[in-house]
């Protein structure tokens, strides 16, 4: 937590300096701009920083700003070519590009290079070690590195896109979470001021926020279209809330949508394609309970998945959206450059894949509050 925001701060306010002039509008592409700034980050933060001595340290900081941006772009080339080469349709040319990055990552992220790195998260470590004592050789622990990565940095950017996106696209939205925020900063000494240094947030003040915690989940609803596929032990029958009932034999997979069948069911959610970035809290702060044909459900949401192979990751990812998305409230003014913008439409080839993305970014701006 902590390493990840000191990472953040290293990449989003490294050249930040108080004074009028400096109150300028800046425009960039949301979609790039958020999940450059977070998948960099949660790197650095996971697979270690520059080892640096003394005084170097501003300059180990910058390289791990150069390398941590490099990686960011031949991520994105794998990224793109993801879906495709999951369902196994890349022609020939994507195929062999898909491999040369699989093994610069392999490369990148390996066991002999980690050694030289500082502040590698004990996540990473423990995993290696874990693997190592159970006799898996180190080129498998290397592949095993970039699995990681991908599975821990792959949602979190594109979710922290739309989450802007659509507070941006919602004053009233904005301004309940920026208020709540500052707030928050506040009764914990860490208020941004003209001239401060930048604000350190704790896990206790993110534990502080339920009306951005509502965003999240409402954003998640939204955009988290994983498929949740099981395998069948021995035959059964499989009874739906409808009353149709299913025959599962032995050997046979069931795929679950849970996207349609729970996020966007308008029983649970009315009116499910609106954001509503208060639907799932109370007056009070309270977290809602939902309900089908009046029966309390365990299920509301479920961009994680769900049972024995839910996200383990799911609470590192929260936490850094809601770190970014604090300083990026706490630093800076954000608007839509053009503030009739349509909700850009969904890639759907990455169906199933966990959080859509969008077929073209948006442009915004933004300039320091103080």
């Amino acid at each position: 937590m902590q390493a990840t925001m000191e990472n953040f701060q290293k990449l989003m306010l490294f050249n930040l300096s108080s004074g009028e002039e400096k109150r300028v509008w800046q425009e960039d592409s949301l979609f790039h701009y958020c999940y450059n700034i977070v998948f960099r980050a949660g790197y650095l933060a996971l697979y270690g920083t520059e080892p640096h001595q003394g005084a170097d340290k501003e300059k180990a900081n910058e390289q791990d700003r150069i390398h941590s941006n490099q990686v960011f772009h031949e991520f994105r080339k794998y990224d793109r070519l993801f879906p495709r080469l999951a369902y196994a349709v890349l022609p020939p040319k994507d195929k062999m590009e898909a491999e040369r990055l699989k093994r610069l990552f392999w490369s990148i992220l390996s066991v002999k290079k980690s050694w030289r790195k500082d502040n590698i998260s004990g996540w990473i470590s423990d995993q290696n070690q874990l693997l190592a004592e159970n006799g898996v050789p180190e080129y498998m622990r290397d592949r095993f590195m970039f699995m990681l990565l991908w599975a821990s940095q792959g949602n979190t950017g594109p979710t922290a896109f739309w989450l802007l996106f659509y507070l941006m696209k919602h004053p009233e939205a904005m301004k309940a979470v920026r208020e709540e925020v500052d707030k928050v900063s506040r009764e914990n000494g860490q208020e941004v001021k003209p001239g401060s240094p930048p604000i350190n947030i704790t896990r206790e003040m993110l534990n502080q926020t339920p009306i951005l915690d509502s965003a999240v989940e409402e954003t998640l609803r939204l955009v988290a279209a994983p498929i949740l596929v099981r395998a069948v032990l021995q035959d059964t029958s499989l009874k739906t809330s409808s009353g149709t009932e299913y025959t599962l034999r032995k050997g046979d997979r069931v795929a679950l949508f849970p996207h349609i069948s729970v996020q966007m069911n308008p029983e649970i959610h009315p009116e499910p394609h609106e954001f509503r970035y208060d639907r799932f809290v109370n007056p009070d702060g309270t977290k809602k309970d939902f309900y089908k044909n009046g029966k309390k459900l365990k299920y509301f949401n479920m961009p994680w998945g769900a049972g024995v192979s839910i996200c383990p990751g799911r609470f590192f990812a929260t936490a850094e959206i809601k770190l970014f998305v604090f300083l990026m409230l706490s630093h800076y003014d954000l608007e839509l450059v053009n503030r009739e913008e349509e909700i850009p439409a969904i890639d759907i080839s990455r169906w199933g894949f966990g959080t859509m993305q969008p077929v073209r970014d948006v442009r915004f701006r933004y300039r320091l509050r103080f």
